[in-house]
């Protein structure tokens, strides 16, 4: 039993360091000083869809996991009666977002897409550049954007 608590003593100890440490290096950022832009957009599921739903988000979240290392976050979430839909997107600035968005025009999942869902508000958080605005104002997108007033990042 004395040889148990020699080893376990130290376990624990050097355990609270470890988190102590990790405490001390982590930072906190404002996010007005952050590029990361943030896409949140609800979506309404088409009633004559011929799209199943769970293949979809599985298949172009796969390809944006593979293509897209500037994606920091990408999420769909389902409202509890399962007809609305909010994507959640983050990206590293405004710049991969226009990346993003020329990468979904121009490729497989664009017009499944639209026929698995009615976009019904497109908002965009962070600072969005006059070049990710004109892009998406010259491919038919309505976005509501929004700076940011106070708040922090870890």
């Amino acid at each position: 039993m004395k040889k148990l608590l020699y080893f376990l003593v130290p376990f624990f100890l050097f355990s609270c360091v470890k988190v102590d440490d990790k405490k001390e290096t982590s930072s906190i950022i404002k996010n007005s000083e952050s590029d990361d832009i943030t896409f949140i957009i609800d979506l309404k599921i088409n009633q004559n869809t011929n799209e199943d739903l769970n293949v979809f988000v599985e298949e172009i979240t796969q390809n944006v996991i593979d293509k897209e290392d500037f994606c920091l976050e990408y999420a769909y979430y389902i409202s509890d009666d399962g007809v609305s839909v909010t994507l959640y997107e983050k990206y590293i600035d405004s710049q991969s977002a226009v990346k993003h968005g020329q990468n979904f025009m121009g490729g497989p999942f664009f017009d499944r897409f639209f026929n698995l869902f009615t976009l019904e508000k497109f908002l965009v958080t962070g600072p969005a550049s006059d070049e990710f605005k004109s892009f998406t104002q010259e491919n038919g997108f309505v976005i509501d954007y929004r700076n940011s007033v106070d708040g922090f990042i870890r």
